[in-house]
């Protein structure tokens, strides 16, 4: 084919419908693909804002003081008690006479049945008495 034959048939299928179909098709294709990515960029700004109170709460709650866990006498005084050693989690069952024996010089009472008695040091005022707690009176 000569070079004017080719150039003729090429116009002639570039001025068709053909090629403004396929315009027309690529530019949607292209709008398309934008309208996705500024989509997707739209959300992603959005999970960040969403999540920036979150990252604030936790930041607040984690650098919040932890509570200090109140001491029983056990713990108290076990490092007092000559020879008993203080391994991590044991416990050591002592009779009422040890356990005087760890307040020496203090005024204190064992109150109660056996097995479920209550120590009470009488140096210290009385604790005012719970809300919807037992009177005694049977």
């Amino acid at each position: 084919m000569k070079r004017h034959e080719a150039d003729r048939l090429l116009s002639e299928l570039l001025a068709g419908d053909a090629l403004s179909d396929f315009r027309r098709s690529s530019l949607e294709e292209g709008l398309a693909m934008i309208r996705r990515r500024r989509r997707a960029r739209r959300g992603g700004r959005w999970c960040v804002l969403a999540l920036l109170p979150l990252a604030f709460g936790a930041g607040v709650l984690l650098s919040w003081p932890a509570r200090v866990r109140p001491v029983s006498v056990a713990d108290s005084h076990a490092a007092r008690v000559p020879g008993q050693s203080a391994g991590a989690g044991s416990v050591r069952i002592i009779n009422d006479e040890e356990l005087m024996a760890l307040f020496a010089g203090r005024p204190l009472a064992l109150v109660g049945r056996p097995g479920h008695q209550q120590l009470l040091f009488l140096d210290q005022p009385a604790a005012p008495p719970e809300p919807g707690g037992q009177s005694g009176e049977h």
